[in-house]
């Protein structure tokens, strides 16, 4: 193997574009050296431009290609098993951008595929990586909020005209709507958080009357943990203000976490402190963009033995899991116990 890590990436939309390929031409660890995409006119220019060696129309090249070690998979969901299926056949690592897939069936045969090839398979779970979550769940983690009985979290993007990819409101392509692709990163980040507690009932309810589009664009949901905590979510692509809004909070027995901006509050002797860290990459600015850069340079950690796996492929699957019970309980307008046939 040469000093870096060979990769291709298939996809030449606008998250290969904006970070996988900026950051990777950056990376001390690995070295792109060919792109696919459908549309081979999109993907010719692409190359030009970023100087990527190779650019195909079809993905089974890259994975025919000795030389390549690890795969980026940044398509569009419904795509993403059968494209994570063969890289994996054919030796490769795999970085599958989230959602994994469209149902937790998918999820689990990727899961399968992976340990069958003995190579790595992680999700682009990005928010994990995002400085000021990474410092929450250590506070969390560390026991230094106590016992976190409550959280709260949200995501409320302000309605606009709709202008982000369009197969992200085609179910038969992304899986869902909101709950698919801003409920399903919340959720996963503060279960993590939280230490990854079996997730007992979920409760939800979704909405389409904001954008009118064909799936949910927003939602409410509660869920309850094993060990006793609960969560209450909701997001939206529709948020009736100027501004969009993001908060999360972990509320513990001896202080409090709170996300956008970060602020960590504990009880000390008596008195209530604020225990904030500072420092140049908690800026808002910058966390987005940090959480793409921590997700690759840790995603070629794992795959050279130098770092246990943060973000596993058997969480995305399980969290999958969990937003089908959450679909449910809105078609069915009830609470659904995870894991039970009814």
């Amino acid at each position: 193997m040469a000093d870096k890590f060979r990769v291709g990436i298939i996809g030449a939309g606008g998250v290969s574009q904006l970070f996988h390929i900026p950051l990777l031409k950056k990376s001390a660890h690995a070295d792109i050296v060919a792109i696919a995409d459908t549309d081979y006119a999109k993907v010719a220019a692409l190359a030009e431009k970023e100087k990527i060696p190779k650019f195909y129309r079809d993905a089974e090249k890259i994975f025919a290609d000795p030389e390549i070690d690890a795969v980026h998979i940044n398509t569009p969901t419904n795509s993403h098993l059968a494209l994570t299926l063969a890289a994996l056949e054919a030796g490769k690592h795999v970085l599958v951008e989230k959602p994994m897939a469209r149902k937790s069936e998918e999820a689990q045969r990727m899961v399968h595929a992976a340990k069958k090839a003995g190579r790595h398979l992680m999700v682009g779970m990005n928010l994990r990586f995002r400085p000021d979550v990474m410092i929450l769940h250590e506070f969390v983690q560390g026991g230094e909020l106590g016992t976190v009985r409550v959280i709260r979290a949200s995501w409320l993007k302000r309605k606009e005209t709709w202008s982000r990819s369009p197969w992200l409101h085609e179910s038969r392509i992304s899986g869902g709507g909101v709950l698919m692709d801003l409920g399903l990163q919340l959720l996963d980040v503060c279960w993590w958080t939280l230490g990854k507690p079996k997730i007992k009932r979920v409760t939800c309810n979704t909405s389409k009357d904001r954008l009118n589009l064909r799936v949910e664009d927003t939602f409410s949901a509660y869920l309850t943990f094993q060990g006793g905590a609960a969560l209450q979510l909701n997001a939206t692509w529709a948020y009736m203000s100027d501004e969009s809004a993001a908060m999360t909070v972990f509320s513990g027995n001896k202080g409090i976490a709170e996300l956008n901006p970060l602020k960590i509050t504990k009880e000390i002797h008596g008195s209530l402190v604020n225990v904030t860290p500072a420092g140049p990459q908690l800026k808002a600015a910058t966390l987005y963009n940090k959480s793409f850069e921590y997700e690759l340079e840790h995603f070629y950690s794992v795959i050279a033995g130098k770092a246990k796996p943060v973000s596993l492929a058997e969480d995305s699957a399980y969290i999958l899991e969990v937003i089908e019970a959450a679909y449910r309980s809105a078609t069915e307008n009830r609470e659904v116990v995870i894991g039970a046939d009814d």
